[in-house]
């Protein structure tokens, strides 16, 4: 089906639709009626097309009938005519004097032919100025109304008539006389060809003809192609005559018999095609010439296309015949330049940006041609790209992929410099909060690919490009893990030999992170309506692990501002319980080392981190106080160590109580009071205490009770033992509960 054909039958289907179904509810109260009434008229319709068809076979069988009788009759004809040919020929012979005769009478018919002939070539050239005339009036002005275009093909076309009717006579004369007789026609020759070319100058110019609403001038262009076709048919049929006739013409035969047409064939049709061809291929080339090499700008100046093809359907195709198919002629047209054009362009290295835009091109290129036009891609020959569109994509894959791989790679060389060297602080926005520009500057370039991906409206692409996006930002957060341990290990086994400013650059690092979580938060909830279905579990699954790869960073600096900020005070817990714990003030030395670090981490940090950055201080100070208390040097002094635990816990609770509130704090600081009570318990109130901490503290090891009670100078080895067993024996009774939190004791080391 051709796309005229295509475009009818729909039109004629949506029509009869919205004429049966106007209103919504129509689909459920008509469509089972129409189904029955379309079932009827189906059947109906078979039963006919059967009555049809045997009638049809009827019908060729009796063609076939009346063509075996022909035959007979065109050959009992043919006897007939060879019959009256002899007789002639015999009958000659009885006239007297008839070859005289006859020659008298041809002399005569030849005398008044060359009579009017010598007429007609004496009034040739008045003739020919007057259509001179009326040409030049139109030529002037190639988009002029053209008034006098049809009287002037009419006189050129009587005057190559008698041209050519003359020279096919004198075929025969002398090289001299065909000469002077060619000499004296040089001048309509001329205007002819004048003419042909003007015509093709008006086909060259028909989309701006009819912009500039001149369509009357299309339509006595197509009169006269139309005009020449047809001569063209007679000319073609006579000399299909000649040859049948010179067939039937035996040796001999006296009658004159058909010469066929002395006209030179012009196919007009042909050539104003092709002149088409011509003036689509220079508009085209002119289109794309003025860019050069710029083909994203090649790309963008293609709205044309459809405008004019719209201008063709609306203004031209009226005017035409069906036969001449003019718009499927346009459309093909137009679809075959793109296809050249676009294949020229993946011919050469174009930058990523391109690649999307030609991708995204193409498919919008169909949709509008479905949509605007009615012409579907099955329609439209050959297809664009010849199916290269998936090694489009993975070259721009490759080119994203290089890129981004060299862009992150540049800035973390440059960020792990900076971190390493440290020779200058790390930048603060306004909020005193350290940071460093990689984060940034990564993310601008990852949403510019994300943008452009999503541009392109391709969920496959869209899933690689985030693909890609991930794969890169797990390799930077991976680079920063093994930067921060190994600088770690620097400031704590040579802290002499590494430059200052640790702490303030994995701030920096730690809240760089917790932004890039943000920042891919962001894209998330961005991409949230604009990622296809299909692969938008997926989408979210890569975003979902970079966010929490940021996290885990963040996570792990704070856990080494914790290193280097407990490295500074675990020699002091290494002293707590023991002799010197109760001699010197130790506890005032930790929280002012915490105090010290807390007031950078508090003004550099972001808010979030800071806050679980106490949290997480808080823990690991108790962890440490709770396994000084398992030291092999400690000692419980009793009562002493009762009011030096009471002194520790109330500077520790007057510390953490700045950043945390009340009820939380006493919570966490609880166990430090069932360890408390555990110290200064009696061997009779000992087991309800045991009792109560582990109820609180369901995974508190027997152990550490153990060398709790050990490290107590008030219990000799007898009443420690007794106090022990009847521990043992209780805690048998304890079922562990596996859905109970972990507490405090499962960070300790056993």
């Amino acid at each position: 089906m051709d796309i005229a054909t295509y475009g009818d039958a729909r039109d004629a289907a949506v029509a009869r639709l919205a004429e049966l179904l106007k209103h919504p509810d129509d689909l459920n109260l008509k469509v089972p009626a129409l189904r029955r009434k379309f079932a009827k008229e189906k059947a109906s319709v078979e039963a006919q097309l059967k009555t049809g068809v045997q009638t049809q076979l009827d019908s060729i069988q009796g063609g076939l009938d009346t063509l075996a009788g022909s035959t007979e009759q065109m050959n009992k004809i043919k006897n007939d005519m060879q019959r009256i040919d002899n007789l002639c020929a015999g009958s000659q012979g009885m006239i007297q004097h008839f070859p005289r005769i006859n020659k008298i009478s041809r002399v005569h018919q030849n005398f008044v032919a060359t009579q009017e002939k010598i007429k007609s070539l004496q009034g040739l050239y008045h003739r020919l100025e007057e259509v001179q005339r009326m040409f030049d009036e139109d030529h002037r002005d190639i988009f002029g109304p053209a008034e006098n275009m049809l009287h002037v093909h009419y006189q050129l076309f009587k005057l190559e008539e008698f041209r050519d009717a003359t020279l096919h006579q004198a075929r025969g004369s002398s090289p001299d006389v065909i000469i002077n007789l060619k000499t004296y026609f040089r001048k309509l020759d001329v205007l002819s060809d004048d003419f042909t070319h003007y015509l093709w100058d008006l086909g060259r110019n028909a989309l701006e003809l009819v912009k500039r609403k001149r369509g009357s001038v299309i339509v006595r262009l197509v009169k006269i192609i139309e005009c020449e076709e047809r001569a063209d048919e007679k000319a073609q049929a006579a000399e299909q005559a000649r040859t049948s006739h010179q067939e039937l013409a035996s040796e001999g035969s006296k009658w004159r018999l058909a010469e066929g047409s002395p006209r030179t064939i012009k196919s007009y049709r042909v050539q104003f095609f092709d002149v088409l061809h011509e003036s689509l291929t220079e508009r085209f080339d002119r289109r794309f010439a003025e860019f050069g090499d710029d083909w994203s700008a090649a790309l963008d100046a293609t709205d044309f296309i459809f405008s004019d093809l719209t201008l063709v359907f609306d203004e031209l195709v009226p005017k035409f015949p069906k036969k001449y198919k003019i718009f499927p002629f346009f459309v093909l047209e137009y679809h075959r330049h793109v296809y050249e054009q676009l294949n020229q362009m993946i011919q050469q290295d174009l930058d990523a940006g391109t690649i999307l835009k030609l991708l995204r091109f193409v498919r919008d290129y169909y949709a509008s041609m479905s949509s605007q036009l009615g012409v579907t891609e099955e329609l439209l020959e050959p297809k664009l790209l010849d199916g290269q569109e998936q090694a489009l994509v993975e070259d721009y894959l490759k080119l994203v992929r290089r890129k981004l791989v060299e862009w992150t790679t540049n800035l973390m060389n440059t960020e792990s410099r900076d971190f390493i060297e440290r020779d200058k602080p790390p930048e603060h926005d306004s909020d005193g909060h350290y940071g460093m520009t990689a984060a940034v500057i990564m993310f601008q370039m990852i949403n510019q690919q994300i943008d452009v991906a999503v541009e392109s409206n391709q969920g496959k692409l869209l899933y690689h490009v985030v693909s890609e996006c991930h794969r890169v930002l797990k390799d930077s957060q991976r680079v920063w893990k093994e930067l921060l341990g190994s600088e770690l290990r620097k400031q704590i086994e040579r802290p002499d030999e590494v430059p200052e400013g640790f702490v303030d650059y994995v701030m920096a690092v730690a809240n760089d992170n917790v932004r890039s979580a943000d920042f891919t938060e962001a894209i998330v909830h961005r991409l949230e309506n604009l990622v296809d279905a299909k692969y938008k579990a997926q989408v979210d699954e890569k975003l979902n692990t970079v966010m929490d790869g940021f996290l885990q960073v963040s996570t792990f600096a704070r856990g080494i501002l914790l290193d280097v900020t407990f490295n500074d005070v675990r020699p002091i817990f290494g002293q707590m319980f023991c002799p010197a714990w109760y001699d010197e003030e130790l506890m005032p030395l930790v929280i002012a080392t915490l105090k010290d670090y807390c007031k950078d981490y508090q003004q550099h940090l972001n808010g979030y981190l800071f806050g679980r950055l106490v949290d997480e201080m808080l823990e690991r100070f108790l962890v440490l106080y709770l396994e000084a208390a398992r030291s092999k040097q400690a000692k419980f002094r009793m009562p002493q160590c009762l009011d030096k635990i009471r002194s520790d816990v109330r500077l520790a609770y007057n510390f953490f109580v700045k950043f945390k509130a009340k009820d939380e704090l006493e919570t966490q600081l609880d166990v430090i009071e069932n360890v408390h009570t555990m110290l200064e318990s009696n061997r009779r109130s000992i087991f309800l205490d045991y009792h109560s901490f582990r109820q609180a503290y369901p995974d508190v090891p027997l152990v550490f009770v153990e060398d709790l009670l050990a490290r107590r100078d008030d219990l000799d080895k007898s009443g420690f033992k007794e106090i022990m067993e009847g521990i043992r024996a209780k805690a048998k009774e304890y079922e562990p509960d596996m859905s109970a939190p972990p507490t405090v004791f499962s960070k300790m080391k056993w």
